[in-house]
């Protein structure tokens, strides 16, 4: 995969950078959409259903439902899509009552908002972020991190995200972590030779290893397995689902078989079609989309809980504690989410409903 992106033109990789948009402070922001992209079934089209999402060259699964008719009318409803800028606001338009669903929004908002006690339920773990570290020649293992600086998006799931690695190679405390307001900072600091590392997303990452000398030590996905996941999810308001349990489980299931279909041999003309409704071009919306690295059928009900287990034990739950106590470190939150809090905020029932009608086939 990496070696693909690396023969793409700038142009194509910098639409990349919103592959993780929903856990950094901003993303990426067309012309609105409010009365824009829709898709409605031949039943049910009284029913709206709004989703806050990021509009960008990355072709999300509610995009991919919206863009394609055979997706869309398996929603008893009319699908309804509101751009967003970032988590924060997504999550607080949520709580408004501006949609029901927010499709992309990473680890820290979302516990925000379970700190807040915003009324919605984490039913769908869409994707991992697609950031990298990476670093200059002069660093030749992870221990030379020692007494070196290294930068990323300020209290993002990027940070929460590196702050974990570092712990793990025993370098918290040793290496000093720098935070930007943008990841085009972080990039530039790398550059001008002000940081010994760079956390960044796919975009900012490709550029500094190809015209940098940067070398790649390590992926968010990595990051992930070594137990600091930064899931970004699908949220639902509990008002929506008790009043229309039944749409979203047709928006759980379809957002199973978008996912899949993203990784099969009718990508590129699902993504195309897609594309039309962000203003992409598809061979670019194609290209960034296949970046993102999406948690498959396969695995996604052991995000919420291994078998036998409970949500408790689940990785989401057991992310979003970590993600309260570094959320509380920086003065983001007074306190961090018990676990009953979080798990209060979780419904895995939709994604076992999906796994047994097999939406991903």
């Amino acid at each position: 995969m990496r070696k693909t992106l690396l023969g793409m033109s700038l142009g194509v990789a910098a639409a990349l950078t919103v592959a993780a948009c929903g856990s950094s402070s901003s993303g990426s922001s067309g012309s609105s959409a409010a009365a824009g992209p829709t898709s409605s079934s031949a039943s049910g089209a009284s029913t709206s259903v709004g989703v806050g999402y990021f509009q960008s060259a990355t072709i999300g699964p509610e995009v991919l439902i919206a863009g394609n008719s055979d997706l869309a009318s398996k929603i008893n409803g009319k699908i309804k899509l509101k751009p967003i800028d970032s988590g924060v606001e997504g999550l607080a338009e949520l709580r408004g009552g501006a949609f029901p669903f927010v499709s992309g929004v990473g680890n820290p908002p979302v516990v925000g908002a379970i700190a807040n006690n915003t009324k919605l339920k984490v039913i769908y773990a869409e994707y991992f972020d697609a950031a990298q570290l990476i670093v200059g020649p002069k660093i030749k293992a992870n221990s030379d991190l020692a007494g070196k600086t290294v930068g990323d998006l300020q209290g993002s799931s990027e940070d929460f995200e590196i702050r974990g690695w570092l712990s793990k190679q025993g370098l918290t405390g040793k290496t000093k972590v720098v935070g930007f307001p943008s990841e085009a900072a972080v990039e530039a600091a790398f550059k001008a030779h002000r940081i010994d590392g760079a956390y960044v997303e796919i975009a900012q990452a490709l550029d500094l290893e190809k015209n940098n000398s940067g070398r790649q030590v390590v992926t968010a996905q990595q990051i992930a397995r070594l137990g600091f996941p930064s899931l970004n999810v699908l949220a639902v308001t509990d008002a929506f689902a008790a009043a229309h349990k039944d749409v979203v489980q047709q928006f759980v299931c379809q957002t199973m078989h978008a996912q899949a279909i993203s990784a099969g041999p009718q990508a590129d003309t699902y993504i195309g079609n897609a594309s039309k409704l962000v203003g992409s071009p598809a061979d670019q919306a194609v290209a960034a989309t296949k970046i993102i690295p999406f948690v498959t059928a396969t695995d996604e009900l052991s995000w919420f809980k291994s078998s036998g287990g409970t949500l408790a034990d689940g990785q989401i739950a057991k992310a979003y504690a970590l993600t309260g106590q570094f959320l509380k470190d920086q003065g983001r939150v007074t306190s961090v989410p018990t676990i009953d809090q979080i798990t209060s905020h979780l419904d895995s029932s939709y994604v076992e409903q999906a796994v047994k009608d097999n939406c991903a086939g």
